[in-house]
């Protein structure tokens, strides 16, 4: 399988994994090296998704949120995003997509969602009255995208607006 997208990844050891996965010449990775991201890779990684795209892997954990946020923000939500779920990660105190399972990461690959940012398919008023704020609401609509579940309110709204998901698509979600 070759991926189109260069994947942006975190660090090395994420690149060494994708490449194990899928071959030296079927992926591409740009590395953030963590949180020290700066001005000059978002503007590589702005070029490259202009030319090839690019699709966000980050490690699920809060600086790999961070990171794709930034990303996100900096190309104005015009790529993609894989998301891996922390309970994929194979027995390590590490929580990162070198962790993960060769299955796992070949799924998120495969499943990439994009975030449109030009329509509000919810309103802040109908996340409440549908009680999607709660703990188990919130659960269940992570777990369905490998977003961590313990994603926050704000952060869940935003992304579901995102992803242009209707009430009525979360609510068939939630009652899975």
């Amino acid at each position: 399988m070759k991926i189109k997208q260069v994947v942006i990844v975190e660090g090395v050891t994420d690149t060494a994994k994708l490449k194990k996965i899928f071959g030296n010449d079927n992926v591409d990775t740009i590395e953030t090296n963590g949180l020290a991201l700066s001005k000059n890779t978002l503007n590589f990684i702005l070029d490259v998704n202009n030319t090839r795209g690019v699709i966000i892997f980050t490690d699920p954990d809060g600086p790999g949120l961070r990171i794709r946020d930034a990303i996100n923000t900096y190309l104005d939500f015009k790529c993609f995003n894989a998301f891996i779920n922390k309970k994929s990660i194979i027995n390590s105190k590490k929580i990162g997509i070198a962790e993960a399972k060769e299955e796992d990461i070949k799924e998120a690959l495969s499943n990439l969602i994009t975030f449109d940012t030009n329509a509000e398919s919810i309103s802040w008023e109908e996340f409440l009255q549908n009680d999607f704020f709660k703990p188990e609401s919130r659960k269940k609509i992570a777990q369905k995208y490998n977003w961590s579940e313990k994603i926050n309110s704000k952060r869940l709204f935003k992304w579901l607006n995102l992803i242009n998901l209707t009430v009525e698509d979360i609510r068939k979600i939630v009652e899975e």
